[in-house]
């Protein structure tokens, strides 16, 4: 199944200009109903959509809903609704948008954006550097929507014992992370025994899924923002960003090494 639609493009290349066609990402509406009534609509890749709907639902506080009957209506090419029913554990008001870059947008303060997160409380996994560059870039080769369309971001779950898993894809890099959490839950997977692998740059709504989630571990190969990096402190968790094959850089807390490097 591709990852994209086919479109003509204008092409300009060493200096001529010629007509030519480009894979680009598939982006659609994607409303997410829980007994019913719509929670809210995101815009991402209409891929494992169930479960994108299991981790939003779970990353952002209403619930558990791995086991519930997941069922998804596509209206066409640019909407999808997904329901499902459960017993909801935080209210919800109207349906709001959420982008394919959104962050926090409505909290004042850092005690405030982050109220009813719970804290990261287990013992924080053994750290091997060239273990989790080796991860990534076992990541980035298994991306197949990247390779195809150059416009899709990746997260994965990832630890010494079982390897990459839970790999996932869309448009929207929270949204990858939200299926990611969601296959994990499908799976009976223990969160506190993973790390987080993004394929691009760590933000403060990431940091907040993991934390609601039970991840101790975010590894990225972009940057994290200063809101990230202060939340991550504030809740116990930690951030590897920059990784390189020789270098990053953590922020909160640092377990011994178990090589040279970096």
């Amino acid at each position: 199944m591709s990852y994209g639609k086919h479109v003509g493009v204008h092409r300009i290349s060493n200096g001529s200009s010629f007509i030519d066609k480009d894979i680009l990402a598939f982006e659609s509406l994607l409303q997410l109903h829980v007994n019913d009534e719509p929670i809210t609509s995101l815009l991402g890749t209409p891929r494992q959509l169930k479960q994108l709907y299991v981790g939003h639902l779970y990353s952002e506080g209403y619930g558990d809903f791995h086991q519930t009957n997941i069922t998804v209506s596509h209206e066409d090419e640019l909407l999808y609704k997904i329901y499902g029913h459960g017993e909801l554990t935080k209210d919800t008001n109207l349906p709001t948008l959420v982008t394919t870059s959104c962050g926090a947008c409505d909290g004042e303060n850092l005690l405030e954006l982050n109220e009813g997160i719970q804290h990261y409380i287990q013992p924080h996994l053994e750290y091997n550097h060239n273990e989790l560059f080796a991860a990534l870039r076992d990541m980035k080769s298994s991306q197949q929507g990247f390779q195809q369309t150059g416009g899709m971001h990746a997260a994965a779950l990832w630890n010494h014992e079982e390897g990459l898993q839970c790999l996932s894809e869309d448009i929207g890099r929270h949204n990858a992370v939200d299926k990611s959490i969601g296959q994990g839950l499908i799976s009976q997977i223990d969160f506190s025994k993973q790390f987080l692998l993004l394929s691009g740059r760590c933000g403060w709504d990431i940091v907040a899924k993991a934390a609601r989630s039970g991840i101790g571990s975010i590894v990225s190969i972009g940057a994290c923002s200063s809101l990230a990096a202060d939340t991550a402190r504030e809740l116990g968790l930690r951030i590897f960003s920059f990784m390189k094959q020789d270098s990053c850089v953590i922020i909160g807390a640092l377990t011994h090494f178990t090589n040279e490097n970096p």
